[in-house]
């Protein structure tokens, strides 16, 4: 063999072992990075917890009360903050605490705090209760923990309290007296008497807007007064401030999975991950719509990364529209569907205070709450081991078009609906899960609940659907400019073709590295071919008016937007 030819061997094999040597110590690192991440933020081996003096469990019999009293040890000579949760709290259970059930614990030192609670579940309860400790304040949310309260309350999660002042909104709870029928009531705006929301066991927050005279009427109401629909302009829902932890950083494909959601109290910003608008005119796959970084980690992880979602600004939460607006400009169920052009969704939403059309990365908000432990994929009623096809929001494809109705689970159903009536039955059945797949004989989980977020009635309806939805997001012209004259806060920058064009094409493929965290877009996109888990794909934008639609049922490339005239259905965002 001639001299040269041994150098090349040796050449390309030390690139081979320097190749090899990189990404052992990439996959290293990286392990290491997360094994330190645990290390330093859930210290938990080193506080021990103990419920009257036995084991960390306790059992509560239905209808009933119990106090008791836990105790925590520090082992470790350094002090850690710590914070007592507790798992199996089911609605209607409330665990609550006089003393502080976070805080900081010395170095070698037993606390002892009592709790109680009272069971007005039906059946019997199992709690657990958990001690978290870390070296800073910045908790990590154990999934399926829910915290202990210091007042009487029905939530546990630690979402943020909606806020109604000055919207005239009356806080609305549902009463349900049979498998298709029930009605709204008035219910305790501080969750207590009444129960209002329950995040943590997936009763998401319902209020009902009025006018002057009703919300006078309704406002010096008794709890438990029933709402007369006649007297409603829309049912809003709260969608609470909260971070989620990154699951396709460096993809364009993804397998459905959910999401991780943890609250954030008031309009704090725990988040590890910030990003800035980066606006070009180029498909070059490296030139985003956003730059993003990880400030904690100094790169982006998946699972590890935290990112404060966008929608929130500074703001604790926002209410969005329970159905899509229907005739007569209101939100209510079993209303033909209305359709308007975007310049006219503004003169409707100008009649309604702090209201505006939805953003996309409102949108992104209500999908990534729903595909969490929150929302209808946290919901037991849809687990299967088929449940990717029945934790997805079944689809209304009501030939009528009405507001509310839960016409298929999947795309390959029959419908639900086999009389041709002009009303669905209260949301096609709200309980009853008697409905079988046809390729699988596993139950689907409640009918009506199932085409809303979070798989009962309490969730955000008409979110898939054929026709898709209006969602404010502005797209930069061909020269990387944003040419906008009335610039506001509702606004979501996207670069130059960012959804424009067949998603099928090598272009596009680009545009799915070019979307924006949050958006829920490439976040939970499938495939190529295949719509992700909520049907609402990479869909066609006209950039002339800032607009995309969402929530499109069938391939991604189904629903698009030809001109500046094109009429879809909407739904509006209040803010307090």
């Amino acid at each position: 063999m001639k001299l040269k030819e041994k150098y090349l061997i040796i050449l390309v094999a030390l690139c081979f072992i320097t190749v090899g040597f990189y990404y052992s110590y990439a996959i290293f690192v990286t392990k290491q990075l997360q094994e330190n991440v645990v290390v330093i933020k859930t210290i938990n081996h080193n506080v021990s917890l103990k419920v009257n003096n036995q084991s960390d469990k306790v059992e509560i019999e239905p209808g009933s009360v119990k106090d008791v009293s836990i105790s925590f040890t520090n082992h470790h000579p350094n002090q850690y903050f710590y914070r007592i949760l507790v798992k199996g709290i089911q609605n209607g259970t409330k665990v609550t605490s006089n003393d502080l059930v976070e805080g900081l614990i010395k170095g070698q030192e037993t606390k002892t705090i009592s709790v109680h609670i009272n069971n007005e579940y039906r059946e019997k309860i199992n709690l657990s209760f958990y001690v978290q400790a870390s070296v800073d304040e910045n908790f990590d949310n154990e999934i399926g923990y829910s915290y202990i309260n210091h007042q009487e309350s029905y939530d546990h999660s630690g979402a943020n309290s909606p806020e109604i002042n000055n919207l005239h909104l009356i806080p609305v709870s549902y009463y349900q007296t049979s498998d298709s029928e029930g009605y709204w009531y008035k219910t305790d705006v501080n969750n207590k008497e009444e129960i209002w929301y329950s995040y943590d066991n997936g009763l998401w927050a319902n209020a009902v807007l009025l006018n002057d005279d009703n919300y006078k009427k309704y406002q010096n109401a008794p709890l438990k007064t029933e709402i007369d629909l006649g007297d409603v302009l829309g049912f809003y829902v709260w969608i609470p401030r909260f971070k989620y932890y990154i699951i396709n950083s460096s993809n364009y494909t993804n397998y459905e999975r959910m999401t991780r959601v943890v609250f954030e109290r008031q309009n704090n910003t725990t988040g590890t991950i910030s990003c800035l608008d980066k606006i070009s005119n180029s498909l070059d796959k490296h030139l985003y719509s956003e730059i993003c970084s990880d400030n904690y980690y100094h790169h982006i992880y998946d699972n590890l990364s935290t990112y404060t979602h966008p929608s929130f600004a500074n703001k604790n939460g926002f209410w969005v529209s329970k159905f899509l607006v229907g005739e007569g400009e209101k939100v209510l169920p079993n209303t033909h569907i209305l359709k308007k052009k975007y310049e006219d969704v503004n003169s409707i939403s100008s009649k309604i205070m702090k209201s505006h059309l939805i953003t996309n990365m409102e949108y992104g908000a209500i999908i990534l709450l729903s595909n969490s432990s929150y929302g209808k994929t946290g919901n037991m009623m849809y687990t299967s081991p088929d449940s990717t096809t029945f934790q997805r929001i079944y689809a209304n494809t009501y030939e009528y078009e009405l507001t509310g109705c839960s016409s298929e689970y999947n795309i390959h159903s029959k419908s639900f609906i086999t009389e041709k009536t002009n009303k669905c039955i209260e949301y096609n059945n709200l309980t009853d899960s008697s409905h079988y797949s046809n390729s699988v004989h596993y139950p689907i989980g409640y009918i009506g609940g199932g085409a809303s977020s979070t798989g009962n009635v309490y969730g955000v309806y008409d979110l898939s659907k054929i026709n898709g939805e209006l969602v404010s997001a502005f797209v930069a012209d061909s020269n990387g400019n944003v040419n906008i004259t009335n610039t506001n806060n509702y606004y979501d920058f996207y670069s130059y073709n960012d959804y424009i064009g067949n998603v099928a094409s090598s272009n596009n493929i680009h545009n799915l590295y070019r979307y924006k965290l949050g958006d829920a877009i490439r976040e939970h996109f499938r495939s190529l071919n295949i719509n992700g888990m909520w049907h609402n794909g990479v869909l066609s934008q006209n950039k002339n008016s800032g607009i995309i639609v969402r929530g499109g049922y069938g391939s991604v490339y189904t629903t698009s937007i030809e001109d500046i005239n094109y009429e879809a259905p909407f739904r509006l965002v209040l803010m307090p």
